[in-house]
């Protein structure tokens, strides 16, 4: 690299400030003492440009995200969809027409969306807690965990605000894969912010529990 050790290390720094000032100066070949002696003399830190970065980053991809079409609050939506959509989950379903079924719930302060994908019927009722519970009965009593996978995504940006997230667009999203009799049943997938979320497992239970900072 041309140039200076000086504007060699307010190059890099500037490009990317995740390196550290040990990386700098290894990479320059001067002591980290003079890095930092450099940067403080060029008003350059590289926490602030980190963050500075991350928002601009945070922003970028705002702007590509999606919007995606949600329930109102307190209604339940039900489509069918291509089994093929997720089969990445259950292929046996791929080439099936399933429902998917959507709605907000909120528990206290907490705030979650729920989608429940099944080939099978959906009894509607007037009072639920949780969409599994628009199970057919007959099914539900013997439904098991067979799989959990917890994930942190960029969100999109009306699901997010409808999540009422305040210090992130990423979302915390838990996708449970239910049997009954041995074979798969449902799909669960409950979306939530991060802001205060706790989540809790232990051996004696079959899934993850959720629950805010209290």
């Amino acid at each position: 690299m041309d140039g200076s050790v000086k504007a060699q290390v307010i190059a890099l720094a500037t490009k990317d400030p995740f390196l550290t000032v040990e990386e700098l100066a290894q990479i320059v070949g001067t002591t980290n003492r003079y890095v930092r002696t450099i940067l403080s003399e060029a008003d350059l830190s590289l926490n602030l440009m980190r963050r500075n970065y991350a928002r601009i980053l945070e922003k970028r991809l705002g702007e590509q995200r999606e919007v995606i079409p949600l329930p109102a609050e307190g209604e339940l939506q039900i489509k069918k969809i291509p089994g093929s959509e997720i089969s990445e989950h259950v292929g046996e379903w791929s080439k099936q027409e399933i429902f998917q079924a959507s709605a907000f719930f909120k528990t206290g302060d907490q705030i979650r969306y729920e989608q429940l994908i099944t080939p099978e019927r959906i009894d509607l009722k007037s009072h639920y807690s949780g969409l599994r519970e628009l199970l057919p009965s007959e099914s539900s009593a013997s439904l098991v965990v067979n799989e959990q996978k917890a994930e942190i995504l960029w969100a999109p940006d009306n699901l997010s605000s409808a999540l009422g997230c305040i210090h992130s667009s990423q979302v915390f999203k838990l996708t449970t894969i239910l049997h009954s009799s041995g074979l798969p049943h449902a799909i669960e997938i409950c979306w939530f912010s991060l802001d205060g979320l706790v989540l809790r497992w232990s051996g004696e239970e079959p899934e993850v529990k959720i629950s805010l900072i209290s």
